[in-house]
């Protein structure tokens, strides 16, 4: 009962947009699960320069609010979707809005020398997914070979 009563608490853009951030995500972990990792960037990413523009104080008021809604909608939906449906997803619902973003795919070596990868998506400099540190991470360009 009190998530019923969290969510019905919330105004009406944002019980609409966590809908639509749980139906985005599994749609997306589907997706995600029928791409091979090589290839995520490739299918995946869109590669420009990050942050070129600065977005308008309405595009970032939406990409909190979008942020918000992903975060509600993983406490939701079964299986735990991992950070490239989440940027995906994200990054969908910005679309539907008009509002650019960039998608990062990147790895780094963990300990024990295995790749590890994750995505996040900023919206200029205001991160929408996968807050991390940056520097950790060197990212997928076009170029890039096959890591799977």
């Amino acid at each position: 009962m009190p998530k019923l009563r969290t969510f019905l608490a919330l105004d009406s853009a944002d019980r609409l947009a966590t809908f639509e951030a749980m139906a985005a995500l599994l749609y997306a972990k589907a997706l995600v699960a029928g791409v091979a990792s090589g290839r995520w960037h490739e299918r995946f990413a869109s590669v420009g320069a990050p942050g070129t523009t600065t977005p308008a104080g309405a595009d970032l008021e939406a990409a909190r609010r979008i942020r918000f809604a992903i975060a509600r909608a993983l406490r939701n939906v079964p299986g735990s979707p991992n950070c490239l449906p989440q940027a995906l997803a994200a990054r969908t619902m910005l679309q539907r809005r008009g509002i650019r973003s960039d998608l990062f795919i990147g790895t780094r070596l963990d300990g024990n020398a295995q790749n590890r990868f994750h995505a996040w998506l900023k919206v200029g400099e205001e991160w929408v997914t996968g807050i991390c540190d940056e520097t950790d991470y060197a990212l997928f360009t076009g170029q890039d070979a096959e890591v799977a």
